[in-house]
This record gives structure tokens, C-alpha cells and sequence, in this order.
């Protein structure tokens, strides 16, 4: 029986997240993220770090593909290139493992306080989608976060830290469908438990215990 415009197939749908073989050479969405910050680091503020989020999809082949991404802030930024491999179980179930290399940066210089910092981390990866009615695409995702350098200084001062090479993990939600006219939307919510989050090195700490970041995730897929 033919798919209606209600129930289409996944290679008729923009996607970003969703874990399935490329049908076409490129897909690129931009939107950003907002990560609340763990009160026992930020004490009594309870704030949200908002950043641009543009991500790009590139089919390599057959069932791999890559997607790169970038996060910036200005202040600090993170840049990631991640390998991917998908393929379905069944007309609605797929799957997909990554694994997605980053390196971020930052500098502060404002009001004589002179701060920089860089690292890379990598983030080994699981996806299971379901595609349901109504053009709408559910993935889920596990991640496990790698510290594999870590460096910051104040001034031009080395501060030393010791990092955990396995510091935590994340695990993530997002749904993908139509927006507008021949656009997508992705919202998407992210719970990183980690003792080191990358977008915290400017407190020159590392705590010995997993803390809950929530990070909303949304996108439009172009």
C-alpha cells in the first residue's frame, strides 16, 4: 500500500538527528542550544548559556555518512566532526553509532581578567529512531564524554587540573517533523551527568563528582 503525504517515507523527510542513510549529498540545519548551569558550581545563580548551533550533514556512502557541527558563543566555542554509520531494522526502527570528535576554545579579556583555554573531547555514540504517522521522527541517543586534553591559563600562567579520560555521559531526545514549507524543525533535550563540562572551564575547577547539566536543543532544518 502506497505511503500517504501523512505517513511518508524517511528518505522523503529533512532530518538532522535521526539515525538513517542519507538520500541526498547534503542536509544542514542551524538553531541553537541552551545549557543550565549546576548550582553547586554556579553556588546561588542558576543561569543558561545560549549558543548558535549549526549543524551539517555529508553523505559519504552506502550507509556512512559525516556530520559537522559547530557551537559558538563568541567567548567560547566548540567545533566538532563526527563519523556516522545508519541503517534501518525494519520500515520504522533504525539505528546509527558515531562517534563525534571535538575541540573547543576560549579566550576571555575584558576588565583586566585574561583567560583562555582549549581541549578535545570525544563522545562515542548510540542512536535508535522510530518514525512515526504524521511525518514526525523520534531519536534517541547515549553518549559517553572523553576528556582527552585539557589545557587553561590564567594570564599566561598554566593552570594544572587532573581530568577524568571517562567523565560522564548524556542522553538525549529529539523530535524531528515539518515546520515550513519545505522546512524541518528539531527540538531536542539533552542530560549530560558528567564531573567535567567543557563550557565551565573558566572556574579553573574540576569536581569530583557527576553533576546533571539539561540542555535544550532546537533547530531548523533547511
Amino acid at each position: 500500500m502506497p505511503a500517504t503525504a501523512q505517513d511518508l517515507p524517511v528518505q522523503g523527510q529533512k532530518r538532522i538527528y535521526f539515525p538513517y542513510p542519507m538520500d541526498r549529498g547534503w542536509q544542514h540545519s542551524i538553531g541553537f542550544t541552551a545549557t543550565t548551569m549546576n548550582r553547586d558550581i554556579t553556588e546561588e545563580a542558576h543561569f543558561r548559556i545560549p549558543a548558535i548551533d549549526w549543524n551539517v550533514l555529508r553523505k559519504i556512502g552506502g550507509k556512512f555518512y559525516l556530520n559537522g557541527r559547530v557551537n559558538a558563543q563568541v567567548l567560547q566555542n566548540l567545533v566538532a566532526l563526527s563519523p556516522r554509520w545508519a541503517t534501518p531494522l525494519s520500515d520504522r526502527i533504525s539505528l546509527a553509532l558515531g562517534n563525534d570528535v571535538a575541540y573547543w576554545f576560549g579566550r576571555i579579556n575584558i576588565a583586566g581578567i585574561r583567560t583562555r583555554g582549549h581541549g578535545v573531547q570525544n563522545y562515542p555514540n548510540l542512536s535508535l529512531g522510530y518514525r512515526f504517522n504524521k511525518r514526525i521522527l523520534l531519536t534517541l541517543r547515549a553518549e559517553s564524554i572523553m576528556n582527552l586534553n585539557v589545557r587553561t591559563y590564567a594570564g599566561e600562567t598554566e593552570v594544572e587540573s587532573t581530568y577524568k579520560l571517562f567523565s560522564g555521559s548524556a542522553y538525549s531526545v529529539f523530535l524531528e517533523q515539518p515546520f515550513a514549507g519545505s522546512k524541518s524543525m528539531t527540538l531536542g533535550f539533552r542530560a549530560m551527568y558528567t564531573n567535567y563540562l567543557w563550557q565551565t572551564w573558566t572556574l579553573f575547577e574540576n569536581y569530583d563528582r557527576n553533576l546533571f547539566f539539561p540542555q535544550v536543543i532546537v533547530g531548523l532544518i533547511l
